[in-house]
């Protein structure tokens, strides 16, 4: 999948800030599972193809069950498919990525 536009180029300042967040998360200690879970599911609410191709790319090397994966734009009715430390996060990835809706 292409990148729809070169982001380095566009706002190299705004691209460097970003790579230094993902790499403070990276270090974070939080399980590398949980964090593409959260990038995946912001990439999903923003619409973002590039971002979603990537991490779930990111996810399925990790060995993410696909079947996981198909299910996390509907976490809240995947049952016991995503334990309670993801589904907080994701709750907490959705209400701090919609924000400006409210």
């Amino acid at each position: 999948m292409s990148q729809r536009m070169n982001y380095n180029s566009v706002s190299p300042a705004g691209a460097k800030a970003l790579g230094t967040v993902y790499g403070y998360v990276r270090q974070s200690g939080l399980p590398a599972r949980l964090i593409d879970l959260v990038y995946l599911r912001v990439s999903q609410i923003n619409g973002c193809a590039y971002c979603i191709d990537s991490h779930s790319r990111d996810l399925l090397k990790g060995g993410l069950p696909v079947e996981h994966l198909v299910l996390v734009a509907i976490w809240p009715e995947a049952g016991t498919i995503f334990d309670e430390q993801e589904k907080t996060a994701l709750a907490w990835a959705e209400a701090v990525t919609r924000l400006g809706e409210r």
